[in-house]
């Protein structure tokens, strides 16, 4: 909801791009509250401030806050606040996309339109980094994001790593993993299915075992 509304801002206030002045003081510290850090965006972007609305997106966005992912990505595509950066408004768009938000799908349809083959596989390489990141520092709610990473974001689907991290999740009782797991095992080799377990088991000790 909060991407949406980001949207409409963009809407009324895009044709009328203007840098902050004075963007040294309002420069943003740690911020502690995410929701007031995204109001403090959203509020950059009414006036159109949209350096200091990208700075504030920015550090939600590392944190994994996917509303701000998108909302950064709007901004990269359209050079507001930043240089316009398709690559990177692609990377942020995926990781919404994966993160549940629905606009994001579309944006990313565009930007695909825009970034050379070659460079969106480099683009697909720092989401997954992202993802795997993630989880090695126990973020577990990235585990069924990595799953899906592999049929929506890969340019052909593998819905036997799919399979695999699903499978993981669904063990971890993470949300969405058993409906993950079930939505792709009808596109497995069933020969190949007992392989997939064995890894998704290694990889359930590896993500469970203690150090």
């Amino acid at each position: 909801m909060r991407a949406l509304f980001l949207v409409f801002l963009l809407a009324i206030t895009v044709n009328f791009p203007a840098l902050s002045d004075g963007h040294n003081d309002a420069m943003p510290q740690k911020v502690i509250d995410p929701d007031k850090a995204y109001r403090v965006a959203v509020e950059a972007v009414r006036d159109k401030k949209y350096t200091i609305a990208v700075e504030h997106f920015e550090i939600l966005a590392k944190q994994s806050q996917y509303d701000a992912q998108y909302n950064l990505a709007l901004l990269m595509k359209q050079g507001l606040g930043i240089p316009q950066n398709y690559p990177e408004a692609l990377k942020w768009t995926w990781l919404a996309h994966l993160g549940g938000v629905k606009k994001a799908q579309g944006l990313a349809d565009m930007l695909l339109d825009l970034v050379p083959e070659k460079r969106q596989d480099k683009t697909r390489d720092q989401v997954s980094d992202n993802l795997t990141s993630r989880i090695e520092s126990g973020d577990l709610t990235a585990l069924t994001q990595f799953a899906r990473f592999h049929l929506d974001v890969l340019v052909e689907p593998d819905y036997e790593t799919a399979y695999s991290w699903y499978s993981v999740a669904a063990a971890l009782k993470m949300p969405g993993g058993i409906r993950g797991r079930e939505d792709v095992i009808d596109e497995i080799d069933p020969k190949k299915l007992v392989e997939l377990q064995d890894e998704a088991t290694e990889i359930f000790k590896n993500l469970t075992s203690p150090e």
